[in-house]
């Protein structure tokens, strides 16, 4: 409460949990939380909604407050014509999701916190905006004036704002919709590492320019991309990314842990806010650097993170803390600089307060605002050479000194601590936890884990089985989202493979089953942010690409895709490769934003080594197996374990593997068929070897959906048209006849798919009555509506069948491919620009190439198949094959012979390919 609130009565916020409205309880606007009051309150007194959404650790946030909802003017303009209702984001992460993209949609693409949204009583965006001024300054309108503005337009012409925040909303609307699934594999990523190569900053590490957000995500999917290739390159671009962020400022060289992100190019300069996700994020990748490359910085970095955690952001009863703000005495960062002057003040002597502060460039004029933000500009060699001392004797110095520091600065008053704990970022910091005791060996990680989980398995599960989003104070409330279930059953699988015991890995199962249920999208594929039964909003949200921290459905998908080879099933990997499958049009394009997606999307391709431990915990033999597996990265695996004294196991991993003469074993298994069991830690890199030599081809398969059995047959066709003319009579007697020499009846008549598509429900309601009404023979093609023609056709298809009103032998469907176009056009670039062209390319134009070659027409087909959701194409033509010859006139050439001879080799490479796939 600041010292103008002194005396002031609350408003309504005094009775929320989360720290961030509590800090707003005593502004002098009328603010009201989210809810049925605040929204009917609207509703009834005709009066707009003030909709203000930020986090407790948000910088700007805490300058909006004190300039213009501390200030008594403005708060009587915004009570006097709105009805204010504030919103703590990290609760809220749907209406936040929701209302950016209104923003984003108003602002050419520019959103942040505070957000700032005008709505109408009906919920629809108004205007948006996010910091604004008290006044008129810095080319940005004041919030007075906006506020004026807003209400007086308002009381102008509330039915014109409405028509506009209608058309804003339905554009929302059209935005959220996923365009028709498509495969995901090899191509996509390669062409994802590509788009990494090319934003990649070689000078100072991470990609792009500043403000640089760490990339735990992408950095993870390139460690995977490392693991299969052996790319020299890209383990650069983690190296120097991982190696920068440590030695920057935005770590806390003092402390331990992250802050949200850096200022700069250079790493130095953070905004301060430390977040829960990204530490354990963070935490995360370090753990999977120090697996694959053995440097013992990474080691350190993780260890430093995690024990961070342990000191400052873990809650008595066993959850993890969401932030702590950037702010100490309301001055950005004053906790965490220094000058030469305090470090001596701080520690022994003046030769320590020198080593010190030439390590972590502590300077009298400073690196930021006068003072030093702690950080590692050179390598600890090359400071000891300076100082004209061992590298050893410097780093002693550190690893004495620093204790002293840290001590010092818990002296000073430290940032604002939001103390709610959330179940998303709380199933994260478990798996890093999870992971940090299983690489590290570590108990306290592990014991660390293990009450955060019981805790939210206690307090966050509602009677119904569902879990609450968030809890302090001892009240858990409001219902979870997507990514509350998604990360806290990736924790428990993390937990149980790190071994803890098999109950978790059960819970991960039912909170799965769970999410299934409430979350999926069943037309679309993947899954939306909230669950069939939460609170109306005007429109219900999905998110495929990766934000701040990876997608909900990205994660959804990894923790169905683990489970699915922990117990075999195939209901779940079904659902994660269309979870995936949903957003691979997206992934194609810009693959940086899907890392996650594309880490799922790598196990998924390979399958995972599966581990199965039997033994006793604690037994040297058994711990001496384990610790031999939990130093190497195996990015894709699961792991199981039974203790032989325990309970008869469960899991199907365990099952009949025993102790070999009494000692602990691991059995090294694919598709649960084991090698002979390792006994001897000293074998277990022979047996993993032996086991990725045996991995099978077909495991790297793109991820694709179900597909239907069967094709057109000469007795169904003929079937469906007998029971056509029986039921529509002389209208369709003479509209059948036989197609070529296939023996296959067909309607005279056929459906031609040029320009149809899913997102219009005339077409699929054309399609599904011409079929209906005599019409089985479907035309389409790979390139029509870039490919929506085929998902249109092919769920068409399905929907008929499902309902028992067409059979798959009754349809003949017909597709054509050689174009290069669109998405086609888009995975040709990606292979050219990766080195593996597709041969015998025609570029005809620009936005026009075709394509004969087999190789084309292969992954052409697989394509086709996958968006048709069929097993079999009843026809495939070659689409237009005659451009080889058109562009080689546009091109000059004039050896007609030549070029006839050339076209038709290459009309039968086409169609010997064709003939081998019938």
């Amino acid at each position: 409460m600041s010292e103008r609130a002194a005396g002031r009565s609350p408003n309504r916020l005094i009775h929320e949990t989360s720290p961030y409205l509590l800090q707003h309880a005593y502004n002098p606007v009328d603010w009201h939380p989210w809810g049925p009051d605040a929204l009917s309150k609207s509703r009834e007194s005709h009066k707009p909604i003030l909709l203000s959404i930020g986090y407790s650790a948000c910088h700007w946030c805490h300058v909006m407050e004190r300039e213009s909802f501390e200030n008594e003017s403005i708060a009587a303009l915004m009570n006097e014509h709105f009805v204010c209702v504030k919103v703590d984001r990290e609760e809220r992460p749907d209406l936040d999701e929701i209302y950016m993209q209104a923003t984003l949609a108003l602002n050419q693409g520019q959103g942040g916190w505070p957000m700032t949204v005008f709505l109408t009583p009906e919920q629809e965006p108004i205007f948006a905006g996010t910091y604004f001024p008290p006044t008129d300054r810095w080319g940005r309108p004041g919030f007075a004036s906006v506020l004026t503005k807003v209400a007086e337009f308002w009381r102008k012409d509330p039915d014109g704002l409405r028509r506009q925040a209608g058309a804003i909303t339905k554009q929302l609307k059209q935005s959220m919709q996923v365009a028709s699934p498509v495969s995901v594999g090899e191509m996509e990523l390669d062409a994802a590492v590509s788009r990494f190569a090319d934003e990649f900053d070689a000078q100072f590490g991470g990609f792009g320019h500043a403000p640089k957000f760490p990339p735990a995500a992408g950095l993870s999917f390139l460690l995977r991309h490392h693991h299969r290739t052996g790319d020299a390159q890209t383990l650069t671009m983690i190296a120097k990314t991982l190696d920068a962020m440590a030695a920057g400022g935005m770590y806390d060289h003092i402390g331990g842990g992250f802050a949200r992100y850096s200022t700069d190019e250079r790493w130095l300069v953070p905004h301060f806010e430390k977040m829960l996700y990204d530490n354990a994020l963070l935490a995360r990748t370090y753990l999977e650097a120090w697996q694959a490359t053995k440097n013992p910085d990474y080691r350190r970095v993780a260890t430093e993170t995690l024990d961070y955690i342990l000191k400052e952001m873990t809650s008595p009863e066993g959850g993890f803390y969401s932030a702590t703000d950037a702010d100490s005495e309301g001055v950005e960062g004053k906790f965490f600089v220094w000058t030469p002057e305090e470090i001596r003040a701080a520690v022994a002597n003046e030769e320590d307060a020198k080593r010190f502060c030439a390590y972590y460039d502590i300077t009298p004029g400073g690196n930021w605002e006068h003072k030093s933000i702690p950080n590692r500009p050179e390598p600890l060699e090359a400071v000891a050479a300076h100082l004209k001392i061992s590298p050893g004797e410097l780093q002693e110095t550190i690893d004495r000194v620093k204790p002293l520091v840290y001590a010092a600065r818990a002296k000073r008053i430290p940032p604002g601590l939001d103390d709610k704990i959330l179940t998303a970022w709380n199933g994260m910091m478990i798996s890093a936890m999870a992971e940090g005791a299983r690489a590290l060996g570590d108990s306290r990680y592990l014991e660390t884990a293990e009450e955060a989980a019981d805790f939210l398995l206690r307090t966050m599960k509602r009677s119904d089985g569902g879990l609450y989003r968030t809890y302090r104070a001892g009240k858990a409330h409001l219902d979870a989202c997507l990514e509350d279930y998604a990360w806290l059953a990736e924790g428990l699988i993390d937990l149980y493979e790190a071994g803890a015991h098999e109950g978790y890995l059960d819970e991960a199962v039912r909170l799965a089953e769970r999410l299934l249920a409430d979350f999926s999208d069943v037309h679309g594929g993947g899954f939306f942010t909230t669950g069939k039964d939460h609170e109306s909003l005007i429109l219900r949200s999905r998110e495929g690409p990766d934000g701040a921290i990876p997608s909900g459905n990205a994660v959804a998908a990894s923790v169905l895709a683990r489970l699915s080879c922990h117990f075999a099933r195939e209901d779940f990997r079904e659902s994660a490769a269309n979870a995936i499958r949903a957003y691979g049009r997206q992934m194609a394009r810009y693959g940086r934003a899907f890392a996650k997606s594309l880490c799922v999307v790598d196990f998924l391709l390979r399958g995972p080594v599966e581990l199965a431990f039997i033994g006793s915990p604690a037994e040297p033999g058994y711990e001496a197996l384990r610790a031999e597996v939990n130093r190497r990265y195996l990015p894709n695996r699961i792991i199981a374990h039974h203790d032989p004294q325990g309970p008869d196991p469960d899991h199907p991993l365990t099952k009949g593997k025993t102790l070999v003469k009494d000692r602990a074993a691991l059995y090294v298994c694919r598709n649960f068929t084991c090698q002979a069991p390792v006994t001897d830690p000293a074998a277990i890199d022979a047996a993993l070897t032996e086991q990725q030599a045996g991995q099978p081809a077909a495991a790297a398969r793109p991820v694709e959906g179900t597909r239907l059995a069967g094709c057109a047959t000469a007795q169904g066709t003929a079937a469906y048209a007998s029971r056509m003319i029986g039921r529509l009579g002389d209208a369709v007697r003479h509209g059948f006849a036989t197609l070529g020499s296939t023996g296959l009846t067909t309607s005279r008549l056929g459906f031609g798919g040029y320009r149809t598509g899913t997102e219009d429900a005339d077409h699929r309601q054309a399609l599904a009555s011409a079929l209906r009404a005599g019409c089985n023979l479907i035309d389409t093609s790979t390139n029509y509506m870039d490919g929506d023609s085929e998902k249109l056709a092919g769920s068409v298809l399905a929907e008929l069948i499902k309902k028992g009103e067409l059979k798959r032998e009754e349809a003949i469907v017909v597709s054509k491919a050689g174009y290069v176009q669109g998405q086609n056009l888009k995975r040709a670039e990606a292979r050219e620009k990766s080195g593996q062209p597709y041969p015998e390319m025609v570029k005809y134009g620009e936005g026009i190439w075709h394509c004969l070659h087999p190789e084309f027409l292969a992954d052409q087909l697989d394509l086709s198949l996958d968006r048709l959701g069929l097993q079999t194409l009843d026809v495939l033509l070659l689409h237009n094959a005659e451009y080889f010859l058109s562009d080689a006139a546009h091109r000059g050439q004039k050896d007609i012979l030549a070029l006839r001879k050339e076209f038709y080799r290459r009309l039968q490479a086409a169609f010997e390919y064709l003939e081998h796939q019938v």
